[in-house]
């Protein structure tokens, strides 16, 4: 991978989150988008955090030669167990946690090193592996996900 590539999936990312972010002068964070159980934008910002600070540790973990995957991962244990923490926080400290796991995400993507961006490594999930570019992908696919469910509960 050259560093025009990696320069394009910082892009990607950046893109994303600038469209969330548009998003959300649209909607008011207390929007419900999922009703059972009941899911707020807030809810679905802090999810998108918890997720991005996961590929940030599986990005880090490969750097320093080792690996990194949630520990005995269930999706659904995993999302309720975050979705409860995400709840004891204010809203402006989700907005600035939804900020700065990407900002932070963007940074290990920035300073993985050229020539190991085709290496394969283990994403947080567990039972995968692949190139930063697919993980990078990966986690544009979420964003956009939650991003087009966020418009349809908004109606716009």
């Amino acid at each position: 991978m050259s560093s025009t590539q990696k320069t394009h999936l910082l892009d990607l990312l950046a893109e994303s989150h600038s469209s969330t972010q548009e998003v959300l002068k649209k909607v008011g964070l207390d929007l419900q988008v999922y009703m059972d159980p009941v899911w707020r934008v807030r809810d679905i910002l802090w999810h998108i955090a918890v997720w991005d600070r996961q590929a940030t540790n599986s990005i880090l973990a490969f750097e320093n030669g080792g690996q990194y995957a949630i520990q005995d991962f269930d999706e659904g244990v995993f999302n309720e167990a975050a979705f409860k923490e995400g709840r004891e926080f204010t809203q402006d400290q989700v907005l600035e946690e939804s900020n700065q796991a990407r900002l932070e995400f963007q940074h290990a993507v920035q300073k993985f090193p050229l020539d190991q961006l085709d290496s394969q490594l283990l994403f947080p999930w567990g039972d995968e592996q692949g190139d930063v570019a697919k993980l990078v992908k990966y986690m544009i696919e979420h964003d956009n996900e939650h991003r087009a469910e966020i418009i349809a509960a908004g109606k716009f």
